[in-house]
């Protein structure tokens, strides 16, 4: 099982200069890469091989030779899953095409060393390394690195690693998880026990950023390009997205820990994730949204917290299934007919069943795959991502 740290790097000036005309060089051989597949294709109508494109670039930049065979695996992978989009009916996906500037640094095994106090140290060329100050845990074999510009001035390192994958449970109990906007963890047991986490202090810091953006954005439309002024609101922005990114990343890693150990203590074996995939595309064409909530939805990090749940109950030992959620929202679980839901609360016209939206919808998610779950007493335990006060819902 692969695990992914995130560190943020403090590289002096000369450092990050020196970093920074890595990624230029790595971004020359970027386009070298996207020019000679492509015109390959243009004069071949076939693609050019992962071996040949190698052979084609090996040698020409100032680069280690796994850091080229890395951007190589790179733009092969973006090619395929451009190609699988493509079939699956996205034909606005494109195949790589960009000319760069910059590039993320990739580092394989070979380019990655440590000193004798254990601190990581990175090998960018040829009798070029690069001293990064960090020193992992004892025991930690890094695989593959990266350094990703964080848009504020410096460098973050991300890294990988394997850790020992626990064998998934066989007897257990089935949960459904619904994910949402305002609640980003919605989690109903098939014996009516479940977890609610609050995403309203996710959504109030993004909405500060949005609004902030938008002011700085309104200062930067009256500067000239280039002047000090104009170069101080650009860092203000990006020191505000670092900055909010890092809050929501957080909070969304509390939410779905909530969410695992919740299971772990129930002794629950699998998870029912609603699957969410294209919720956002179209939804301006088709007039499904308005302006504000078609924000909220284009901002929605479902990615990330299916990401993060799934790795979360891995650990765990916990199967991970994804479902279509269609009509979850609507169905109801006692007589099956479909109802418009409006506030947080559901209530069915026909028989009167009454609950919390959210935790119905989970319970109808793990119904998607197992359709004769008997219907229980629903009863939600609600958690805020930080604990100001918890409060039970119980009975709905």
């Amino acid at each position: 099982m692969v695990r992914v740290r995130i560190i943020s790097l403090r590289l002096p000036e000369p450092e990050v200069r020196r970093v920074s005309e890595i990624s230029a060089e790595a971004a020359r051989c970027w386009n070298d890469i996207t020019e000679t597949a492509n015109s390959f294709y243009l004069s071949h109508k076939k693609w050019m091989s992962k071996g040949d494109i190698q052979k084609a670039v090996k040698g020409g930049y100032a680069l280690h030779s796994q850091t080229v065979q890395a951007l190589t695996d790179r733009f092969c992978g973006n090619r395929e899953t451009a190609a699988r989009l493509r079939r699956n009916g996205d034909r606005k996906a494109r195949y790589p095409y960009r000319t760069k500037r910059f590039v993320t640094i990739p580092f394989k095994k070979a380019a990655i060393r440590y000193d004798r106090d254990g601190e990581l140290i990175l090998t960018l060329a040829k009798g070029n390394r690069l001293r990064t100050g960090f020193v992992p845990e004892e025991g930690t074999v890094i695989r593959t690195a990266e350094l990703v510009w964080n848009g504020a001035g410096n460098y973050n390192l991300h890294y990988t690693f394997g850790v020992p994958e626990p064998e998934l449970l066989k007897n257990g109990l089935s949960a459904g998880i619904d994910i949402g906007e305002i609640h980003p963890v919605a989690l109903v047991c098939e014996d009516g026990d479940g977890l609610i986490v609050s995403g309203r202090l996710i959504r109030s810091v993004k909405q500060w950023r949005n609004k902030v953006l938008a002011k700085l954005s309104k200062q930067i439309s009256r500067c000239e390009k280039g002047s000090r002024k104009f170069k101080k609101y650009v860092r203000a922005k990006a020191r505000l997205r670092q900055k909010t990114d890092r809050q929501i990343r957080d909070m969304l890693h509390k939410a779905t820990r909530m969410a695992a150990d919740f299971c772990s203590a129930k002794g629950i074996a699998e998870i029912v994730v609603g699957d969410l995939r294209g919720v956002e595309k179209n939804t301006r064409k088709k007039k499904r949204l308005g302006r504000k909530s078609r924000q909220k939805v284009s901002q929605m990090e479902y990615g990330k917290i299916t990401s993060y749940l799934n790795y979360k109950a891995k650990e765990r030992g916990i199967s991970f299934v994804r479902k279509n959620e269609r009509n979850t929202t609507k169905e109801c679980p006692g007589c099956g007919c479909h109802n418009i839901c409006a506030g947080r609360n559901y209530r069915c016209e026909k028989c009167g069943w009454e609950g919390h939206r959210d935790g119905k919808g989970a319970f109808m998610i793990l119904r998607k795959k197992y359709p004769d779950t008997p219907l229980p007493e629903i009863g939600i335990f609600f958690r805020q991502v930080f604990p100001f006060f918890k409060k039970s819902i119980a009975g709905c």
